[in-house]
């Protein structure tokens, strides 16, 4: 499969507001190994498979879109809601580059309370790669957050410190443009936010947040999903909505 963006990060989200809107969609030429505005009457199952708990949704809408005049729509409450990809995998080297817009109502504040939107696996030691964040209680506030799961390094999560120890939290009502860089090949994470690498949340086999003695080894990876899952109960349902679901073998960036 062909890749190769050479976005440069630059630029973001404008919301196209309810009812749809005039932004172009630009994922239709773009060249990236995966790239999905759901412009269409529905989703794709080709790409994706729609895997949901519980009563939890998974639909395509029109109330916000970051480009164009449709979002995927996630309503969850005490569990998950995602759409999964694997068609683009395996990709060049075990090196990928994830791009997703996300619009969030609100996060929580349940004690401790974590969530991911994004997660990689694959084979070898079971290592889930996520992307997300965590509620820190003892700060009173969200935070992005990167870590893993279900292999030797532990669950864990590394919280976000950038820029200069004084982090803002994750946008609510409003569209962010999340990156990251999921370097299986030298076993290295990073992470954009609006465009910009936040070094506090990047990741080596042995500069991570879990177990110290153990290597944070990536898998061979075989799917990605993105959508939302928060792990702790929480009183009230959350609405989530992505556009511009992307993966390539090189930085995608804000602009495709």
């Amino acid at each position: 499969m062909a890749g190769g963006s050479t976005g440069d990060g630059s630029g973001g989200a404008t919301d196209t507001g309810s009812g749809g809107g005039t932004q172009e969609a630009p994922c239709s030429d773009t060249g990236l190994l995966l790239c999905d505005d759901f412009e269409g009457t529905s989703i794709d199952i080709a790409r994706w498979s729609i895997e949901t708990n519980n009563q939890n949704m998974v639909e395509l809408s029109t109330e916000y879109a970051a480009r164009g005049s449709q979002s995927v729509h996630i309503r969850t409450q005490n569990g998950y809601g995602y759409l999964k990809n694997t068609s683009a995998f395996p990709v060049p080297n075990n090196d990928y580059f994830g791009r997703m817009f996300l619009r969030v109502a609100r996060y929580s504040t349940v004690d401790w309370a974590h969530w991911t939107v994004a997660e990689a696996a694959g084979t070898g030691d079971g290592s889930l790669i996520r992307v997300g964040g965590q509620y820190v209680t003892d700060q009173g506030k969200n935070r992005y957050g990167v870590g893993s799961d279900g292999g030797p390094t532990g669950d864990w999560t590394t919280h976000d410190t950038d820029p200069n120890g004084a982090p803002l939290e994750p946008k609510v009502g409003e569209w962010v443009c999340l990156e990251w860089e999921h370097k299986g090949s030298t076993n290295e994470t990073h992470m954009y936010i609006d465009g910009t690498l936040h070094p506090s949340l990047s990741t080596t086999a042995t500069n991570h947040g879990g177990t110290a003695s153990a290597q944070y080894v990536l898998p061979s990876m075989t799917s990605l999903w993105f959508g939302f899952y928060q792990y702790q109960s929480d009183p009230e349902p959350f609405d989530i909505w992505i556009d511009g679901l992307a993966i390539d073998d090189a930085r995608i960036g804000c602009d495709k």
